[in-house]
């Protein structure tokens, strides 16, 4: 599989607190040559979002509160958002979490991806489909 950017014109958000998860997945995005913004809070990220076009949001759900990335995807969803939605955290290091995520993200707030944490800590990025989503990789050429 070769992984490029799906339009020379894509921009990514990407909203998490924590340096070292946000650089890791900076660090991905720009080796496929895709430019990318950082929030450091859901209310910065929301700000971006409406200043801005972006192709993608990545978030994380633990920031300002517990749940104010999930409240965050669950603003743009509801705007009518068309790009993609992809929620990164902890949370889906344990045990079942992911599996009911799968089914319940893209229900609550459009998610198509999920991204482990502890994978993201050592720099691996890597996607998880939600339910009804048959791509594996967002910025993937299928």
């Amino acid at each position: 599989m070769y992984f490029f950017p799906l339009s020379p014109m894509q921009k990514v958000l990407i909203v998490d607190d924590n340096d070292r998860y946000a650089t890791n997945l900076k660090v991905y995005l720009d080796r496929l040559k895709i430019e990318s913004v950082r929030a450091i809070s859901a209310k910065e990220g929301f700000d971006f979002f409406l200043r801005e076009p972006f192709t993608a949001v990545i978030t994380d759900i633990t920031m300002e509160s517990q749940i104010s990335g999930l409240i965050l995807v669950r603003k743009i969803f509801k705007l009518g958002y068309k790009g993609k939605l992809i929620i990164a955290t902890t949370g889906f290091d344990v045990f079942g979490v992911m599996s009911l995520g799968k089914y319940l993200l893209p229900i609550y707030g459009g998610v198509g991806w999920m991204i482990p944490k502890v994978p993201l800590k050592r720099g691996e990025v890597l996607f998880f489909p939600t339910y009804g989503n048959h791509i594996l990789n967002p910025f993937e050429i299928q």
